[in-house]
């Protein structure tokens, strides 16, 4: 059962991370397939400002302005013997050394991947200007294509390429790279988020697995409660049982005797019954408290009546016990909760002392206030719980074996009482001492 709660708890929790982490990722792999096209039309556009400012303006009839090439005049000498500065071209960078990249030209990867074309009104190619002039020969149809396209940027699946365009009066200059180029950097992130998806999804793997193993404890004990408790309960309803029907049988083979003759068993059966109906009657409380799914509404109720309302049913069985009971209560206490819950505490808590008090033992009842908490306490002196047994004395269907042995009980008291005190907004504990035996508080809000 445990394997099958540990796989379906894997289960569940990965297929709810992974699909988190696939639409965080699709996400994040959107943003950036989109932030490369962005980034390649920018800079495919970055690539033609140098000729915005007519770096290289080309004519109608696709010849340079001042008609034929001129001679390249060589730098002649100064006369102090030293070489001319040579004049820089704008739309390229120094070539020394030193020399930083600035923002636009940071993306060489992008430069050497980009054929720049103009292109004149008339149909002619004007100018190819390219590191690797790939789309040299195919100029003039490209540039076609391109023109006739709606969009300024954008794919031509034809000739697998992807442009950008500009007109500034009667040139068009385009800007094209071929579309593998951005398919593999695309591949590549792909790729990459990839590989980060399925490392992700092979550690939350192993917390997953850890987390079930975890959350396992809890449950496995429950269930070993409840099977504990079920043992219990049969043991407990089988007994009484056992007893009436004993009890019965005696009394259809004795026809003859009379109802004094037979009364030892008659009180032995009624015995028996109110055992079976104060286990019914619990196990219906504890329904009714659980069917509470949250805190109740609470309103002022005198803690200090309820409490000496209490004491007043048990003081006969102080004295059938020999049992001192004492009580310090404070005049005039209320406190925040529910008539019912806080008749039901007191009086629990008083009874469950009494069960363990050794004869001739002692009781002691307080309720009293500090600041805006009051306090209800029930202290019996000579009885102690085991450290191992203390921290489960609340928990459900929970007996410990020594109190077991020293009175009947069905597991079910302590822990009413405490969901009570919680659905009341209270708080409720025990300590337990050799010197001072056993105190149960429980601390509710003073109205």
């Amino acid at each position: 059962m445990m394997k099958a709660f540990r796989r379906r708890f894997i289960i569940l929790n990965m297929s709810l991370i992974g699909i988190v982490l696939l639409t965080a990722f699709a996400v994040l792999g959107s943003f950036i397939c989109m932030n490369e096209y962005a980034e390649l039309k920018n800079t495919m556009s970055n690539v033609l400002k140098p000729w915005n400012a007519g770096n290289a303006s080309v004519s109608e009839s696709g010849e340079a302005e001042g008609g034929e090439e001129q001679e390249q005049e060589k730098p002649s000498m100064k006369p102090d013997g030293k070489k001319p500065e040579e004049k820089k071209d704008p739309a390229q960078p120094p070539r020394n050394s030193g020399y930083r990249k600035t923002e636009s030209e940071n993306r060489r990867e992008h430069n050497n991947n980009i054929t720049t074309l103009f292109y004149d009104k008339t149909g002619r190619t004007a100018s190819v200007i390219s590191e690797t002039a790939v789309f040299e020969e195919d100029a003039d149809v490209i540039a076609n294509a391109v023109i006739d396209q709606a969009d300024s940027f954008g794919t031509i699946e034809q000739y697998h390429i992807m442009y950008y365009r500009e007109f500034t009066g009667s040139l068009y200059k385009i800007a094209v790279c071929d579309r593998s180029y951005i398919g593999s950097r695309i591949f590549r992130t792909i790729l990459t988020l990839l590989i980060a998806y399925l490392l992700s999804m092979g550690v939350f793997l192993i917390i997953s697995i850890r987390l079930a193993y975890f959350a396992e404890k809890p449950l496995r004990r429950s269930i070993e409660m409840e099977r504990k408790f079920v043992a219990d309960i049969s043991h407990d309803l089988k007994t009484p049982i056992t007893i009436i029907m004993a009890n019965n049988s005696i009394l259809k083979t004795n026809k003859e005797s009379t109802i004094s003759e037979n009364m030892h068993w008659i009180e032995s059966t009624d015995r028996a019954s109110e055992d079976m109906m104060e286990l019914i009657g619990k196990m219906l409380t504890m329904s009714a408290v659980d069917s509470q799914k949250q805190k109740i509404r609470t309103y002022p109720v005198s803690l200090t009546h309820e409490a000496e309302r209490s004491l007043l049913q048990f003081e006969s069985l102080a004295y059938e016990k020999n049992v001192i009971l004492e009580d310090e209560i404070e005049e005039d206490l209320s406190v925040y909760a529910t008539d019912e819950y806080l008749k039901r505490i007191c009086s629990s808590l008083i009874e469950n002392a009494f069960k363990y008090e050794k004869q001739g033992g002692k009781i002691i009842v307080r309720a009293y206030s500090r600041k805006h908490k009051a306090y209800f306490t029930v202290q019996n002196l000579n009885s102690r719980i085991d450290p191992e047994d203390l921290p489960h004395i609340f928990d459900r269907f929970y007996r410990g074996d020594k109190t077991r042995t020293l009175s009947k009980g069905h597991g079910l008291g302590l822990s009413i009482i405490h969901q009570m005190a919680t659905l009341c907004g209270a708080e409720i504990e025990a300590v337990s001492s050799e010197k001072d035996g056993t105190i149960f508080t429980v601390t509710l809000k003073k109205a």
